[in-house]
């Protein structure tokens, strides 16, 4: 895995006078790369290094966190949140109400499992939504959808509703952007692809890269080298991250409804996303210590 870059490097690339609180979307193109799975183990391995977290499941398409954690009789917390945005009522207090507490410092925002209920979740309501959660908590992960469309209006003659506003919001409020893909020619065709889409609905970020899934078999060669090179060649990326494929301990931790530190703490995937965790959190760590 290539060594991560220092955090004054990963944590902001926004003028911020404080560099807490701080929102990170975790965003990847469609073909499942493991978008919810980088969130869930980066929020909790955030909340384990003492640094107060709020996970977002932002995924309009149907997200699955709740299933992730184990919280199947959840009621969605974003459809309550959006609903008092929308009406000026949400405030931090009230938004940590609405979050499932899962651990002393892990809360966690389930989403909708029912990709019909996205006019729920609005752009204006994401955005609210997230300034809540700056005045909540310091870290705050947010699970995005893949879809990055933005004509939907074009059809209308007046404003109309928005099918990817909370993903598109949520990157838009970002402090950091986490594009996730996976070590396959499909998985680093649609990355490629998907950047040059990020960087046209996200200009102001330069998204960190995290290719997920290494593993020999797909990719001739070394595939960490391969990978770092294609994503240098063909999308400008330098020091994208690599996570290696671990499909027995994410199969575990699905089924028994628990992050991989709880069901494979020794996990080479789980050790890569407490290092990059590590990296993005130091800040707050040391101001804990």
């Amino acid at each position: 895995m290539p060594a991560i870059r220092p955090t004054s490097d990963i944590v902001s690339t926004r003028d911020r006078k404080d560099p807490n609180p701080q929102v990170l979307a975790v965003w990847g193109p469609t073909g499942a790369p493991g978008r919810t799975t980088i969130a869930v183990g980066l929020a909790d391995e955030a909340a384990r290094l003492g640094v107060p977290t709020l996970l977002v499941d932002a995924d309009t398409y149907g997200g699955v966190v709740a299933q992730h954690l184990g919280l199947l009789d959840e009621a969605s917390g974003l459809a309550s949140a959006a609903r008092l945005a929308d009406t000026g009522r949400l405030d931090a207090r009230t938004l940590a109400t609405l979050a499932r507490t899962v651990t002393p410092h892990l809360r966690v925002l389930t989403g909708i499992s029912r990709a019909e209920r996205w006019p729920e979740i609005g752009p204006d309501a994401m955005t609210e939504l997230l300034r809540q959660a700056r005045a909540l908590t310091t870290l705050t992960v947010v699970d995005c959808g893949f879809s990055l469309e933005q004509d939907e209006e074009l059809v209308y003659d007046t404003a109309a509703p928005r099918r990817n506003g909370a993903t598109l919001a949520a990157l838009e409020a970002a402090d950091t952007v986490l594009a996730v893909g996976t070590a396959d020619p499909v998985g680093l065709q649609r990355l490629i692809r998907g950047l040059a889409s990020l960087r046209e609905v996200a200009p102001i970020l330069e998204p960190q890269v995290v290719v997920n899934r290494l593993r020999r078999g797909p990719i001739v060669g070394d595939p960490a080298r391969e990978v770092t090179t294609a994503l240098q060649r063909f999308a400008g990326v330098d020091g994208a991250r690599t996570l290696p494929y671990d499909r027995p301990a994410v199969d575990r931790a699905l089924a028994e409804g628990r992050t991989l530190a709880e069901v494979a703490e020794k996990s080479q995937l789980r050790r890569a996303l407490a290092e990059l965790a590590l990296a993005f959190c130091s800040g707050s760590v040391q101001d804990r210590s």
